[in-house]
């Protein structure tokens, strides 16, 4: 067996090294890297690599669209992929089965269990390169898979029966009536299903199979004449897994069987380790909301302590100026907690907003004081167009000032030196933030999704997720243009106090 060939795609630097490392700790030195799935379709058709790990959550082409596309690949179509993901959820794990995925690696993980599922995907390629072992022995009956063939023809029903028995538990079927009644009281592992039947059909069988959470899962066969082709197609549409054409060849019957009960093994393992990632993940949130818990006590701590100590006679200037640091760090820890468990309350929708008086016009001014330096030292001006009269919301100013100083925090990442961010505010509560920069193209349908991000090294794609959260929970709104022309401006309305 040639040495591994492995490409790790992700667009955060530091989890790229995290990977490659692990990867070197396995013994597998000949790994490449690409920031992005456009720069991994480049290097496909370089390498001729036996593993891809890749991120799911990208800028551009996330890493389900780089699975299907490698799926499509003419030479490295079968490789195994390893998606790398930090958050699971159910639809999109039934999106990523769909495309064939390997195989699930959920962040944070182990040392151990990267180094299990990577062998295991290793392994799975070597094992589907050797040459198929020796015949085993039969198994006992009860644990053979169980195939149901459904046939009106007597003949077909001795046939197809006869060349299975010998590897499966076989029963049989001579209406569409009889095959239904069958799957209700003991689904069977496949169905061997004909097309063409008086009363109830083969394709009515198959929707009614697929229609019934109970049944959905049996994969379903059709039998068909090579007459049939357009309505094999038909037929497929409403989930079959394959078809087999009549007269049956029997090497290519036991063949399609064979891969047809491997295809829902490997689709049930999948979806059984979806189902403990989630429970992982529910687990994961039920720990991380215990520690913000846990954590806010020992912070308030520090921050009391701090507090007392200055007043504290014979300290020096430097050491009242360190204390208040820490007051001040372990406040905006607190802070932060305090926001990360009320956003948490928004996405789960239990979250109320308070009916607290916020004035905008105060809150937008100290944030474009405090996000001068940072921009000044890039060569970049704040400009403000604010009411001298106080402008009135309901709100929670934790949140409020959370969204507001991300908005323009990244207006001044999205512009250069020499450039300008604008920020006004009217009196109907009604906020613009402009910068002359423009939106890429490709996050700009997906601007307030969760993860969206582009060009940003570090970038989380949260910002303006939270941001559309915060507004959402407060009654307001939320709207982004871009043009090459006027820029890109980012506007918020808010309720006034009621």
């Amino acid at each position: 067996m040639s040495t591994p060939i492995v490409l790790v795609v992700d667009d955060f630097v530091a989890m790229r090294d995290i990977l490659v490392h692990q990867l070197k700790m396995l013994g597998i030195t000949n790994v490449h890297t690409a920031s992005s799935g456009e720069e991994a379709l480049l290097l496909l058709d370089q390498w001729p690599f036996t593993l891809i790990l890749s991120d799911w959550s990208m800028p551009g082409m996330s890493g389900l669209d780089l699975l299907r596309q490698v799926r499509r690949h003419p030479q490295l179509g079968q490789v195994p992929f390893i998606l790398v993901t930090a958050e699971i959820q159910r639809e999109r794990v039934a999106a990523a089965i769909e495309a064939r995925v390997d195989d699930f690696l959920l962040k944070p993980f182990r040392p151990d269990d990267f180094a299990r599922r990577v062998g295991a995907a290793l392994a799975g390629q070597r094992h589907a390169a050797l040459p198929p072992p020796a015949p085993a022995r039969e198994p006992e009956a009860a644990a053979r898979p169980s195939i149901l063939v459904v046939d009106d023809t007597p003949a077909n029903l001795t046939l197809v029966g006869g060349l299975l028995r010998g590897d499966y538990r076989v029963k049989l079927a001579a209406s569409g009536e009889k095959a239904l009644q069958l799957c209700a009281a003991a689904a069977p592992d496949l169905v061997l299903l004909d097309l063409m039947m008086p009363g109830i059909d083969g394709f009515e069988v198959c929707r009614r199979l697929k229609a019934n959470p109970a049944t959905a899962h049996i994969p379903v066969i059709f039998l068909t004449t090579v007459s049939d082709a357009e309505r094999t197609v038909e037929g497929l549409a409403l989930g079959a897994a394959d078809y087999v054409t009549k007269p049956i060849e029997p090497t290519i019957l036991q063949a399609r069987v064979a891969s047809a009960l491997r295809a829902a093994r490997a689709h049930e393992a999948l979806r059984e380790q979806c189902d403990l990632a989630i429970e992982n993940a529910r687990l994961r949130e039920e720990v991380e909301r215990i520690g913000r818990h846990d954590l806010s006590n020992p912070l308030a701590a520090i921050a009391g302590i701090s507090a007392a100590l200055q007043a504290e006679a014979g300290l020096t200037p430097e050491q009242q100026r360190q204390l208040r640091a820490i007051e001040r760090t372990a406040g905006d820890a607190l802070d932060m907690l305090r926001l990360s468990a009320l956003l948490f309350r928004i996405e789960s929708g239990t979250y109320q907003a308070p009916q607290q008086q916020v004035d905008l016009a105060a809150l937008l001014r100290r944030i474009a004081d405090e996000s001068r330096a940072a921009a000044a030292g890039r060569g970049i001006d704040i400009i403000t167009d604010l009411p001298d009269v106080p402008v009135p919301a309901s709100g929670h100013p934790l949140l409020l000032y959370s969204m507001l100083h991300n908005l323009v925090k990244n207006a001044v990442e999205a512009v250069t030196a020499g450039q300008a961010v604008r920020i006004g505010l009217n009196q109907q509560c009604r906020i613009r933030i402009h910068n002359p920069g423009l939106v890429p193209e490709q996050v700009r349908a997906s601007f307030f999704d969760k993860y969206a991000t582009h060009g940003k090294e570090s970038g989380s794609g949260l910002g303006t997720y939270s941001a559309r959260l915060i507004a959402q929970a407060h009654g307001g709104t939320i709207a982004m243009t871009t043009s090459e022309q006027d820029g890109t401006v980012l506007t918020v309305e808010l309720a006034p106090p009621r």
